[in-house]
This record gives C-alpha cells, sequence and structure tokens, in this order.
C-alpha cells in the first residue's frame, strides 16, 4: 500500500504487519478465487472488478480515488475490502494488474468457520483500520480541522430563532423540523440538510426560526471554521446549493398557492 500523503507515526509498520497477515490469512484457507487481468484503465469498475467482492493484489498496482482525489495505491499482497457503500470508490490502474476475487459473504464464512483463520481474520481488520486512520491524519490539514459540536432537541424546541446573530451552522442528521417566519409556518427540513447557513454567508441575522418538529439531532459547525469546512470539502457546497433550490422550490409553491 502506498500513500501521496507523509504517513503519520507507525504507518510503515502498520502496512508490513499488515502484507503478513494477508499471506498468512491467504495461505490458511482453501478457496479459489476468480483471476481478473486488467489493463491501463481510468475505471477498473467498468473493466470487470466487481465491487461487491473481495480483491487480492497479485501484481501490479491499482489506485484508489473518492471524489476525484487519489488517495493511495494497492500493491502486490494487498486485500480490497468492497466499499459499504458501494459508490463514490474509484479504481484505476496505469499498467497490468493481475487480481484475484472472492464472494465476500463466502470468504467470511470460510475464515469465520475455524478459530485462528477468525482470529486472523480480526486482527488484519483492525491492522487495515489502523492504516486508513493514519492515512486520514495525513491528509486532514491541521489548520483545517474543525471541532464541530452535537445536540439534541425535543419535539416544540427552538434549533434557530429569528432574529439572532448567526454564530453556527447546523447539519441536521436526525430527525424533521418546521421553518417559520414571523411565526408563520413556512416550510420544512430533513435528514441530511444544513441550517442557518445562509444568514452566516450573508453575514445577516437569522431570517427564519427552525422548530423541531421530532426529535432531532445536529452536528455544530462554529462560523469562523464553516469557510474552513467549505474550502476542505467542496462537496458541501454543492449540498448547500440543492438545499436552497429546494427551499425556493416550497416558497414558489406557497406563493402560486396564495395567489391563486
Amino acid at each position: 500500500m502506498i500513500t501521496l500523503a507523509e504517513p503519520a507515526h507507525g504507518f510503515s509498520a502498520l502496512v508490513r504487519q499488515y502484507k503478513r497477515q494477508v499471506i498468512e490469512l491467504t495461505g490458511r484457507i482453501d478457496l479459489t478465487g476468480t483471476p481478473l487481468h486488467l489493463g491501463p484503465t481510468d475505471d477498473a469498475i467498468a473493466a470487470g472488478m466487481d465491487p461487491t467482492k473481495t480483491w487480492l493484489v497479485k501484481g501490479g498496482m491499482l489506485s484508489m480515488s473518492c471524489q476525484q482525489r487519489k488517495l493511495f495505491t494497492w500493491d502486490e499482497g494487498d486485500l480490497i475490502l468492497p466499499d459499504v457503500s458501494g459508490d463514490g470508490i474509484e479504481f484505476h490502474a496505469d499498467a497490468a494488474v493481475l487480481l484475484v476475487g472472492f464472494d465476500t459473504l463466502t470468504l467470511v464464512r470460510t475464515l469465520l468457520a475455524d478459530t485462528e483463520t477468525a482470529r486472523l481474520w480480526t486482527q488484519l481488520l483492525m491492522t487495515q483500520h489502523g492504516i486508513m486512520t493514519r492515512l486520514l491524519a495525513a491528509y486532514i490539514d491541521e489548520d483545517l480541522q474543525t471541532t464541530p459540536g452535537f445536540a439534541y432537541f425535543q419535539p416544540g424546541d427552538i434549533i434557530i430563532r429569528q432574529g439572532d446573530q448567526p454564530r453556527h451552522v447546523y447539519s441536521l442528521f436526525e430527525g424533521e423540523a418546521e421553518v417559520l417566519v414571523d411565526n408563520v409556518p413556512v416550510g420544512s427540513v430533513g435528514e441530511g440538510e444544513v441550517l442557518g447557513a445562509l444568514a452566516l454567508l450573508t453575514h445577516s441575522p437569522r431570517s427564519a426560526t427552525v422548530k423541531a418538529r421530532t426529535r432531532c439531532a445536529v452536528v455544530k459547525v462554529p462560523k469562523d471554521q464553516f469557510k474552513q469546512l467549505i474550502r476542505s470539502n467542496p462537496s458541501m457546497i454543492h449540498g448547500l446549493l440543492t438545499d436552497m433550490a429546494r427551499q425556493i422550490i416550497k416558497l414558489n409553491g406557497q406563493v402560486v398557492a396564495l395567489s391563486s
């Protein structure tokens, strides 16, 4: 496994340990995989790399990217586990690569059927987790780190009050809330939406009240860190624009209904 970033302390030792564990683990199981020969490609999945399978790199190198950002390169002896979401991860190769694919469910059942291979499998997962944690530390710029907080609201609680000065941006990850202007309901917000960004971006007081309709859980990002978060996570801009467009469509519909 090769990373482009400066690895955190202990990274190299963990990679060596990981490769030893893969060799020991694969040497203990009697399971035939499916070979896959790939030439140079910008999209290994389109070229036949099933993202639901577990892949062992037998030769060559396969680069891994997320959101068009190259993360690291898998090389000979690495075991590539399937991504839990099945979306957003891309693989590409600059030269020929030989992979061996295993049905993930069959592989795990085989590993857990024996005490020793189950122990090795658990250790391998823990080692890979340690590697990923250090890769994450290597990629995050210290100046861009944020310290978000969490807050919970019961039905009827005020999350944002109209007229207040903006101090936080809120990301609603659980529950549903209603939006009121001058105590008149004008819309609602649900899970995954960002609250309070407009007032912060325009340096103006809150233009609406947001009240919890159900139990709500939010992530609070302080205003002095919000712009840093946008710079380090450009996809958030797309989310903000989508949320704003959705609210505008709702308001337009209400205006039309009132006019008629």
